[in-house]
């Protein structure tokens, strides 16, 4: 099955209806703006979407929430979230004005080796915790908002990329020198293996949705699994599942070159009508009725 198209940047102003900063020769490969848009012509919750560039936030005043495959988090002043290319999330809201920076950049971008090191071990470390989120210490804090004030000041004066590129560098070896100073996580037998199930639904989920076949995966009986899902997640490992498979759903169906009958076939439903209730069960509208709701019909 193909995978889920993705949104380049070109794009990008269907996800949530925003003017973009597009007049920059290097906007496919680089961008980053202030985050005052939202409070403008932002339409939230956003549509759920995977872009082909690594993206990031960066929250100096208010509160944003994002749900990221089927996980929810919350960033507050002082955080920073990062996710690579293709990783499937929405904007969910926001509470008041919301300011800081979001950024853009693709793998292209960040050619030096130090760069892409650097970036390989924050993803690494992200992967680990299972959580994309950084809440810096105030100093950290300080550091990384004034090399986005500059980088956003370079960007708006189109002082090229060998610039933009350095001080890109700079922040991704702030956050890499950040993560040293964490302690090392420690997750429980229970957490560990509820991390590994989403990744492995993550991989999986266009190909099963049974939990059977995710506990053959992991070694264990769908039983332990379940109670493993409420012990850590207070939802069942169905639920999980569910979520997810949703809101990869509402991914393919924001696509207006795919039809509900493909993305019933893509997501692995042999009968559209069959995925036309679950899709109802789990949000309320048909999936012609979504597609209307975000202007694709």
């Amino acid at each position: 099955m193909d995978r889920i198209e993705e949104f380049k940047p070109d794009n990008f102003k269907k996800i949530i209806n925003v003017d973009r900063l597009a007049t920059k020769g290097i906007f496919s490969d680089f961008v980053i703006e202030s985050l005052t848009s939202l409070n403008e012509t932002a339409i939230l919750p956003s549509v759920p979407h995977r872009k082909t560039v690594n993206d990031f936030v960066f929250i100096t005043k208010g509160e944003l929430s994002k749900m990221v495959c089927s996980d929810v988090f919350i960033l507050k002043s002082g955080m920073l979230m990062l996710l690579p290319a293709y990783k499937i999330r929405t904007i969910l809201k926001k509470t008041g004005n919301i300011e800081g920076f979001y950024c853009h950049f693709s793998d292209d971008f960040i050619s030096d080796l130090s760069s892409q090191k650097k970036l390989k071990e924050i993803y690494n470390y992200i992967e680990l915790i299972y959580n994309p989120i950084f809440s810096f210490d105030k100093e950290a804090e300080n550091r990384i908002q004034y090399l986005l004030q500059q980088l956003f000041l370079l960007y708006e004066k189109d002082m090229g990329g060998s610039l933009l590129k350095s001080y890109l560098n700079t922040v991704l070896h702030e956050i890499a020198n950040f993560i040293q100073t964490l302690p090392s996580p420690v997750f429980s037998p229970k957490e560990a293996l509820i991390q590994r199930f989403r990744r492995l639904i993550t991989d999986n989920i266009q190909e099963t949705h049974k939990i059977q076949v995710y506990a053959e995966m992991l070694n264990i009986t769908p039983n332990h699994l379940n109670k493993c899902a409420r012990s850590v997640t207070g939802k069942t490992a169905s639920a999980i599942i569910n979520e997810a498979l949703t809101m990869e759903a509402k991914a393919l169906l924001s696509l207006p070159n795919h039809t509900v009958s493909e993305t019933a076939f893509v997501l692995g439903f042999e009968d559209v009508c069959y995925f036309s209730r679950f899709f109802k069960k789990h949000t309320n509208l048909q999936p012609n009725e979504y597609r209307k709701k975000i202007d694709l019909s």
